[in-house]
């Protein structure tokens, strides 16, 4: 599979799984990076490129980023834990 086609994958499962239209970018510079920023018109997802790598690390970035645009906020690194303990 393509690396866009792999980062589209991912866009769309966080569309589907948290129900909005999101932009996805991936940064290049920064492999472990993970965030959400939602004060745009389309929550903004950013993940670093260790996504292309390592497939734990793009399933943790889906669901963070899934749970912070449900609860439209920036969820703590300690709640997010406990929400993944729960998963």
């Amino acid at each position: 599979m393509e690396d866009h086609e792999f980062i589209d994958q991912i866009r769309e499962k966080i569309e589907r799984m948290s129900g909005r239209q999101v932009e996805l970018r991936i940064d290049e510079e920064d492999s472990a990076q993970i965030g959400v920023e939602l004060n745009g018109e389309l929550p903004l997802v950013i993940l670093g490129n260790n996504v292309m790598e390592y497939s734990g690390f793009a399933r943790m970035g889906i669901e963070y980023a899934v749970a912070c645009i449900r609860e439209e906020r920036a969820i703590e690194p300690v709640e997010f834990h406990v929400l993944l303990a729960r998963n």
